[in-house]
């Protein structure tokens, strides 16, 4: 065998081999997961689907300027028992965090809504003024349901009124915990007009100022300064 059948029989076999080690190389490689996949699946992995619809609501957008707000609160006690009594004893599957857990939840948060002056109806006032909104990351929404119990509730908050004010669900969730941090309620079920003495007697910041809502409902109201003012009677 000459030289150059040599050379040709070595660079043959060099690159036989390369070959072999570069097509097992690809066929270990793992197939790749598409982040936003990956981000979707993290987001649905315990609170299940808790995105919320405009297209679902009676009430659809309403897009107008913020006077002032609202800060409504329920009573979850007679809350979950109504559920109960239009279910049949049972509670839908969106509310049994709050209404079907070992924990007993009393005042808690139903909404921060802006409001308009302008307002002649509940339709009248700011209502998904950022139209359809993506999924809250569950980290974000765990974090505030000691306060507002459902994952369906807090993103349909949102969705629906803090957008209108807010350009972070963050910073909507965040405001509205902080109100309700600075108000001493309640551990007991009481009438309307003794929970309102109650309440002025217990808060003084809102010892001058008119509430609203019943027995069951709490609403106080805010200007755009976050200052205590009389609700709309």
């Amino acid at each position: 065998m000459n030289q150059k059948k040599i050379v040709s029989l070595i660079v043959l076999v060099v690159l036989a081999i390369i070959s072999y080690f570069f097509n097992d190389s690809e066929k270990k490689e793992p197939p790749r997961t598409p982040k936003q996949q990956q981000s979707t699946q993290s987001a649905n992995s315990s609170l299940g689907n808790y995105d919320v619809q405009m297209k679902n609501d009676r009430l659809k957008q309403n897009v107008v300027d913020t006077d002032y707000y609202t800060l409504a609160l329920s009573w979850s006690p007679a809350f979950c028992q109504k559920q109960r009594r239009n279910n049949n004893g049972k509670v839908p599957q969106h509310l049994k965090y709050q209404c079907d857990n070992n924990k007993e939840f009393g005042w808690v948060i139903h909404g921060l809504w802006p409001q308009s002056d302008e307002a002649r109806s509940v339709e009248d006032h700011p209502r998904y003024c950022q139209g359809d909104l993506p999924m809250v990351e569950e980290s974000t929404i765990k974090k505030y349901l000691p306060e507002s119990p459902g994952a369906t509730l807090l993103q349909g908050e949102w969705e629906k009124h803090g957008a209108c004010a807010f350009n972070q669900a963050e910073d909507y969730f965040s405001k509205q915990k902080s109100l309700y941090n600075e108000l001493t309620l309640p551990d007991f079920e009481m009438s309307k007009s003794d929970l309102f003495k109650w309440i002025k007697a217990n808060n003084p910041q809102l010892r001058d100022v008119y509430l609203s809502g019943g027995k069951d409902e709490l609403y106080i109201c805010y200007n755009k300064q976050w200052q205590p003012m009389d609700c709309p009677r």
